[in-house]
Protein backbone atom coordinates (compact mmCIF):
# COMPACT_ATOMS: atom_id res chain seq x y z
CA UNK A 1 0.00 0.00 0.00
CA UNK A 2 1.96 3.40 -1.07
CA UNK A 3 1.86 6.31 1.33
CA UNK A 4 2.15 10.04 1.41
CA UNK A 5 3.60 11.23 3.89
CA UNK A 6 5.79 14.53 5.21
CA UNK A 7 9.57 14.90 3.98
CA UNK A 8 11.88 13.51 6.78
CA UNK A 9 16.13 14.68 7.00
CA UNK A 10 16.33 10.46 6.08
CA UNK A 11 14.66 11.32 2.99
CA UNK A 12 17.58 13.89 1.75
CA UNK A 13 19.49 10.98 -0.21
CA UNK A 14 16.53 9.66 -2.16
CA UNK A 15 14.82 13.05 -3.28
CA UNK A 16 18.57 14.42 -4.16
CA UNK A 17 18.44 10.93 -6.73
CA UNK A 18 15.02 12.10 -7.25
CA UNK A 19 15.98 15.20 -8.49
CA UNK A 20 19.08 14.13 -10.51
CA UNK A 21 16.99 11.52 -12.47
CA UNK A 22 14.21 14.23 -13.71
CA UNK A 23 17.28 16.60 -15.30
CA UNK A 24 16.86 20.11 -15.94
CA UNK A 25 13.69 22.24 -16.15
CA UNK A 26 12.17 21.64 -12.63
CA UNK A 27 13.68 24.78 -10.73
CA UNK A 28 11.68 24.04 -7.23
CA UNK A 29 13.76 20.59 -7.12
CA UNK A 30 17.25 21.47 -7.75
CA UNK A 31 19.94 18.70 -7.97
CA UNK A 32 21.94 20.33 -5.21
CA UNK A 33 22.37 18.61 -1.70
CA UNK A 34 22.46 21.81 0.11
CA UNK A 35 19.22 23.41 -1.71
CA UNK A 36 17.68 20.21 -1.10
CA UNK A 37 18.64 20.03 2.62
CA UNK A 38 17.40 23.55 3.33
CA UNK A 39 13.99 22.71 1.50
CA UNK A 40 13.44 19.48 3.73
CA UNK A 41 14.21 21.23 7.02
CA UNK A 42 11.81 24.16 6.64
CA UNK A 43 9.32 21.12 5.38
CA UNK A 44 9.94 19.57 8.94
CA UNK A 45 9.99 23.26 10.98
CA UNK A 46 6.52 23.43 9.30
CA UNK A 47 4.87 20.25 10.17
CA UNK A 48 6.51 20.92 13.81
CA UNK A 49 4.70 24.11 14.17
CA UNK A 50 8.41 25.70 14.80
CA UNK A 51 8.11 28.11 11.81
CA UNK A 52 6.06 31.00 10.80
CA UNK A 53 3.01 30.57 8.65
CA UNK A 54 4.50 32.98 5.62
CA UNK A 55 7.77 31.21 6.12
CA UNK A 56 6.01 27.53 6.06
CA UNK A 57 6.66 25.11 3.07
CA UNK A 58 5.07 21.64 3.98
CA UNK A 59 6.69 19.28 1.01
CA UNK A 60 5.31 15.47 0.71
CA UNK A 61 6.82 11.81 -0.68
CA UNK A 62 5.09 8.89 -1.45
CA UNK A 63 6.43 5.60 -0.76
CA UNK A 64 6.00 2.23 -1.97
CA UNK A 65 5.25 -0.73 0.15
CA UNK A 66 8.94 -1.30 0.74
CA UNK A 67 9.56 2.13 1.78
CA UNK A 68 11.42 3.39 -1.53
CA UNK A 69 10.71 6.91 -2.44
CA UNK A 70 8.48 7.14 -5.55
CA UNK A 71 7.85 11.30 -5.90
CA UNK A 72 7.40 14.81 -4.24
CA UNK A 73 4.55 17.35 -3.73
CA UNK A 74 4.80 20.80 -1.78
CA UNK A 75 2.27 23.33 -0.63
CA UNK A 76 4.29 26.54 -0.34
CA UNK A 77 2.01 28.58 2.46
CA UNK A 78 2.45 32.33 1.63
CA UNK A 79 4.17 33.21 -1.50
CA UNK A 80 5.80 36.38 -2.73
CA UNK A 81 7.47 37.50 0.77
CA UNK A 82 9.06 39.96 1.12
CA UNK A 83 9.20 41.34 -2.54
CA UNK A 84 6.16 40.28 -3.94
CA UNK A 85 5.30 37.20 -6.16
CA UNK A 86 5.40 39.13 -10.18
CA UNK A 87 2.95 37.74 -12.86
CA UNK A 88 1.96 38.96 -16.39
CA UNK A 89 -1.61 39.76 -16.76
CA UNK A 90 -3.07 39.09 -19.91
CA UNK A 91 -5.28 42.59 -20.53
CA UNK A 92 -7.63 43.94 -23.24
CA UNK A 93 -7.21 47.42 -24.57
CA UNK A 94 -10.20 48.81 -26.92
CA UNK A 95 -9.53 52.52 -27.91
CA UNK A 96 -11.72 54.65 -30.56
CA UNK A 97 -10.49 57.88 -32.33
CA UNK A 98 -14.45 59.95 -33.27
CA UNK A 99 -12.38 61.72 -35.37
CA UNK A 100 -10.73 59.86 -38.21
CA UNK A 101 -13.84 57.27 -37.27
CA UNK A 102 -10.62 54.57 -36.23
CA UNK A 103 -10.72 51.85 -33.66
CA UNK A 104 -7.98 49.65 -32.29
CA UNK A 105 -8.18 46.40 -30.19
CA UNK A 106 -5.31 45.20 -28.50
CA UNK A 107 -3.55 43.24 -25.80
CA UNK A 108 -1.31 44.02 -23.26
CA UNK A 109 0.96 42.08 -20.47
CA UNK A 110 0.90 44.09 -17.60
CA UNK A 111 3.00 43.64 -14.46
CA UNK A 112 1.22 42.76 -11.45
CA UNK A 113 1.31 41.70 -7.77
CA UNK A 114 -2.42 39.78 -7.74
CA UNK A 115 -0.94 36.59 -6.29
CA UNK A 116 1.09 37.82 -3.29
CA UNK A 117 0.46 35.72 -0.20
CA UNK A 118 -1.54 33.23 -1.84
CA UNK A 119 -0.75 29.47 -1.48
CA UNK A 120 1.07 27.75 -4.09
CA UNK A 121 0.89 23.89 -5.15
CA UNK A 122 4.02 23.17 -6.75
CA UNK A 123 7.27 20.99 -7.03
CA UNK A 124 4.97 17.73 -8.18
CA UNK A 125 7.29 15.22 -9.61
CA UNK A 126 7.54 11.51 -9.49
CA UNK A 127 10.37 9.23 -10.75
CA UNK A 128 10.32 8.27 -14.21
CA UNK A 129 9.47 4.77 -13.99
CA UNK A 130 6.41 5.47 -11.71
CA UNK A 131 4.76 7.64 -14.21
CA UNK A 132 1.48 6.07 -15.25
CA UNK A 133 0.99 4.28 -12.31
CA UNK A 134 -0.96 7.03 -10.40
CA UNK A 135 1.92 8.40 -8.35
CA UNK A 136 1.67 11.51 -9.53
CA UNK A 137 -2.04 12.35 -8.58
CA UNK A 138 -2.17 10.37 -5.85
CA UNK A 139 0.75 13.18 -4.65
CA UNK A 140 -1.48 15.99 -5.70
CA UNK A 141 -4.61 15.33 -4.31
CA UNK A 142 -2.97 14.59 -0.87
CA UNK A 143 -1.79 18.20 -0.59
CA UNK A 144 -5.55 18.92 -0.92
CA UNK A 145 -6.22 16.72 2.00
CA UNK A 146 -3.69 18.36 3.94
CA UNK A 147 -5.54 21.64 3.14
CA UNK A 148 -9.07 19.93 4.44
CA UNK A 149 -7.17 18.65 7.73
CA UNK A 150 -5.62 22.27 8.54
CA UNK A 151 -7.21 24.92 6.10
CA UNK A 152 -5.91 27.90 8.68
CA UNK A 153 -2.89 27.36 7.45
CA UNK A 154 -3.26 27.87 3.93
CA UNK A 155 -4.45 31.22 2.15
CA UNK A 156 -8.09 31.68 0.69
CA UNK A 157 -6.37 31.50 -2.83
CA UNK A 158 -4.42 28.50 -4.01
CA UNK A 159 -2.46 29.46 -7.15
CA UNK A 160 -0.45 26.51 -9.41
CA UNK A 161 2.06 27.64 -12.37
CA UNK A 162 3.00 25.57 -14.94
CA UNK A 163 6.24 25.19 -16.67
CA UNK A 164 6.22 27.41 -19.77
CA UNK A 165 7.01 25.88 -23.28
CA UNK A 166 10.52 24.81 -25.05
CA UNK A 167 11.35 23.92 -27.61
CA UNK A 168 13.44 20.89 -28.07
CA UNK A 169 17.11 22.79 -27.15
CA UNK A 170 15.65 24.12 -23.90
CA UNK A 171 15.18 27.80 -25.68
CA UNK A 172 11.94 30.10 -24.96
CA UNK A 173 10.54 32.03 -27.56
CA UNK A 174 9.18 34.91 -25.04
CA UNK A 175 12.42 34.75 -22.87
CA UNK A 176 14.61 35.34 -26.42
CA UNK A 177 12.16 38.52 -27.52
CA UNK A 178 11.50 39.79 -24.02
CA UNK A 179 13.73 38.65 -20.89
CA UNK A 180 16.80 38.62 -22.51
CA UNK A 181 16.97 42.52 -23.24
CA UNK A 182 16.46 43.14 -19.26
CA UNK A 183 18.37 40.10 -17.74
CA UNK A 184 22.29 39.69 -18.79
CA UNK A 185 21.62 36.02 -18.49
CA UNK A 186 20.49 32.76 -20.34
CA UNK A 187 16.71 31.63 -19.66
CA UNK A 188 17.83 28.62 -17.77
CA UNK A 189 19.98 30.88 -15.10
CA UNK A 190 17.42 33.69 -14.56
CA UNK A 191 14.67 31.09 -14.21
CA UNK A 192 16.33 28.81 -11.40
CA UNK A 193 18.06 32.36 -9.44
CA UNK A 194 14.15 32.98 -9.26
CA UNK A 195 13.22 30.01 -7.76
CA UNK A 196 16.72 29.81 -5.42
CA UNK A 197 16.82 33.18 -3.93
CA UNK A 198 13.39 34.87 -4.71
CA UNK A 199 12.22 37.84 -6.18
CA UNK A 200 13.86 40.66 -5.36
CA UNK A 201 16.23 41.02 -8.74
CA UNK A 202 13.14 40.50 -10.75
CA UNK A 203 11.59 43.88 -9.20
CA UNK A 204 14.59 45.63 -10.06
CA UNK A 205 15.35 44.56 -13.75
CA UNK A 206 11.85 43.92 -14.99
CA UNK A 207 10.35 46.34 -17.42
CA UNK A 208 7.73 48.22 -15.86
CA UNK A 209 5.30 49.07 -18.48
CA UNK A 210 2.92 47.13 -20.16
CA UNK A 211 4.08 44.79 -22.94
CA UNK A 212 1.63 45.13 -26.11
CA UNK A 213 1.70 41.84 -27.37
CA UNK A 214 1.17 42.56 -31.19
CA UNK A 215 4.62 44.08 -31.13
CA UNK A 216 6.09 40.77 -30.07
CA UNK A 217 7.48 38.26 -32.69
CA UNK A 218 4.78 35.49 -33.79
CA UNK A 219 6.98 33.28 -32.12
CA UNK A 220 6.91 34.65 -28.69
CA UNK A 221 3.14 35.44 -29.02
CA UNK A 222 2.25 31.58 -29.73
CA UNK A 223 3.69 30.36 -26.01
CA UNK A 224 1.85 32.83 -23.97
CA UNK A 225 -0.15 30.98 -21.80
CA UNK A 226 1.21 27.91 -23.26
CA UNK A 227 2.43 24.99 -21.12
CA UNK A 228 5.82 22.56 -21.50
CA UNK A 229 4.05 19.32 -22.24
CA UNK A 230 5.10 17.62 -19.53
CA UNK A 231 3.46 19.88 -17.55
CA UNK A 232 0.18 19.35 -19.43
CA UNK A 233 -0.83 16.27 -17.43
CA UNK A 234 -0.70 18.34 -14.14
CA UNK A 235 -2.61 21.49 -15.41
CA UNK A 236 -5.23 18.95 -16.45
CA UNK A 237 -5.28 17.57 -12.46
CA UNK A 238 -5.65 21.07 -11.55
CA UNK A 239 -8.56 21.88 -13.89
CA UNK A 240 -10.05 18.87 -12.73
CA UNK A 241 -9.88 19.81 -8.67
CA UNK A 242 -11.32 23.51 -10.33
CA UNK A 243 -8.34 26.06 -11.33
CA UNK A 244 -9.04 27.92 -13.64
CA UNK A 245 -6.43 30.05 -16.22
CA UNK A 246 -7.47 33.54 -16.17
CA UNK A 247 -4.90 35.22 -18.17
CA UNK A 248 -1.63 35.23 -15.42
CA UNK A 249 1.53 33.87 -16.92
CA UNK A 250 4.73 33.54 -15.43
CA UNK A 251 7.26 36.41 -16.07
CA UNK A 252 9.76 34.03 -17.19
CA UNK A 253 8.80 31.77 -19.71
CA UNK A 254 5.05 33.35 -19.99
CA UNK A 255 3.63 29.57 -18.51
CA UNK A 256 -0.01 29.73 -17.23
CA UNK A 257 -0.91 30.07 -13.67
CA UNK A 258 -4.31 28.72 -12.30
CA UNK A 259 -6.24 29.59 -9.39
CA UNK A 260 -8.70 28.17 -7.21
CA UNK A 261 -10.35 29.47 -3.87
CA UNK A 262 -9.35 27.07 -1.36
CA UNK A 263 -12.52 25.89 -0.21
CA UNK A 264 -13.91 25.25 -3.63
CA UNK A 265 -11.12 22.99 -4.70
CA UNK A 266 -13.31 19.32 -5.47
CA UNK A 267 -11.16 17.66 -3.35
CA UNK A 268 -11.29 19.38 -0.21
CA UNK A 269 -14.81 20.54 -0.91
CA UNK A 270 -15.77 16.58 -1.02
CA UNK A 271 -13.80 15.15 1.99
CA UNK A 272 -15.27 14.81 5.43
CA UNK A 273 -13.59 14.21 8.75
CA UNK A 274 -14.80 11.13 11.26
CA UNK A 275 -13.81 8.69 13.73
CA UNK A 276 -11.60 5.52 12.68
CA UNK A 277 -13.96 2.53 13.01
CA UNK A 278 -12.99 -1.36 12.27
CA UNK A 279 -14.33 -1.91 8.73
CA UNK A 280 -16.14 -5.16 8.49
CA UNK A 281 -14.42 -7.61 6.33
CA UNK A 282 -17.82 -8.86 4.85
CA UNK A 283 -18.31 -5.35 3.86
CA UNK A 284 -15.04 -4.34 2.30
CA UNK A 285 -15.73 -5.39 -1.19
CA UNK A 286 -18.24 -2.92 -1.41
CA UNK A 287 -16.24 -0.29 -0.16
CA UNK A 288 -14.79 1.82 -2.79
CA UNK A 289 -11.34 3.47 -2.73
CA UNK A 290 -11.10 6.55 -1.53
CA UNK A 291 -8.42 8.80 0.01
CA UNK A 292 -8.22 8.26 3.66
CA UNK A 293 -6.17 10.66 5.91
CA UNK A 294 -5.43 11.20 9.69
CA UNK A 295 -6.69 14.47 11.27
CA UNK A 296 -3.36 14.89 13.10
CA UNK A 297 -0.83 17.00 11.23
CA UNK A 298 1.90 15.52 13.25
CA UNK A 299 1.50 12.28 12.09
CA UNK A 300 -0.13 13.54 8.31
CA UNK A 301 -0.56 10.64 6.18
CA UNK A 302 -2.60 9.78 2.82
CA UNK A 303 -3.43 6.56 1.36
CA UNK A 304 -5.76 5.34 -1.21
CA UNK A 305 -7.67 2.45 -0.08
CA UNK A 306 -11.20 1.18 0.72
CA UNK A 307 -12.98 3.10 3.05
CA UNK A 308 -17.17 3.70 3.84
CA UNK A 309 -18.35 6.72 5.65
CA UNK A 310 -21.07 6.19 7.49
CA UNK A 311 -22.59 9.14 10.22
CA UNK A 312 -19.60 10.34 11.54
CA UNK A 313 -17.99 7.25 11.53
CA UNK A 314 -14.77 6.42 8.71
CA UNK A 315 -14.54 2.81 8.36
CA UNK A 316 -11.32 1.37 7.38
CA UNK A 317 -9.96 -2.00 7.41
CA UNK A 318 -6.74 -2.66 9.83
CA UNK A 319 -4.09 -2.52 6.74
CA UNK A 320 -5.28 0.79 6.36
CA UNK A 321 -4.92 2.17 9.63
CA UNK A 322 -1.62 0.63 9.89
CA UNK A 323 -0.74 2.29 6.88
CA UNK A 324 -1.79 5.76 7.87
CA UNK A 325 0.15 5.14 11.04
CA UNK A 326 -1.23 2.64 13.74
CA UNK A 327 0.52 -0.30 15.02
CA UNK A 328 -2.50 -2.69 15.54
CA UNK A 329 -5.12 -0.18 13.81
CA UNK A 330 -6.53 0.61 17.35
CA UNK A 331 -4.23 3.97 17.92
CA UNK A 332 -5.18 5.65 15.02
CA UNK A 333 -9.17 5.13 16.04
CA UNK A 334 -8.62 7.21 18.96
CA UNK A 335 -8.31 10.45 16.96
CA UNK A 336 -10.32 11.99 13.86
CA UNK A 337 -9.36 10.57 10.25
CA UNK A 338 -10.36 12.44 7.03
CA UNK A 339 -12.02 10.79 3.67
CA UNK A 340 -12.33 11.91 0.36
CA UNK A 341 -15.69 10.49 -0.67
CA UNK A 342 -15.04 10.52 -4.60
CA UNK A 343 -11.95 9.05 -5.53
Amino acid sequence: MRVVRPIETRDIPALLDLAENLGPGMTTLPADGAALAGKVERSVASFSGAIARADANYMLVLEDEDGALLGTSALYSHVGSPYGFFSYKRIRLVQRSQAVGASCDVEMLTLANDYTGTTEVGTLAVRPDAKGTGAGRLLARARYMLVAVRPDLFAPLLIGEMRGWQDENGRNPFWDAVGARFFNMDFATADKLSAMRGADFIAEMLPKHPIYIDLLPDSARDVIGKPHPASAPAMRMLCAEGFRYEGYVDVFDVGPQVHCERDQIATVRRSREGMPVPLSPNAAPGAGEHLVCTGDLSRFRVTLAPARSSGGDIAIGDEVARALGAERGEALRSSPARLELAA
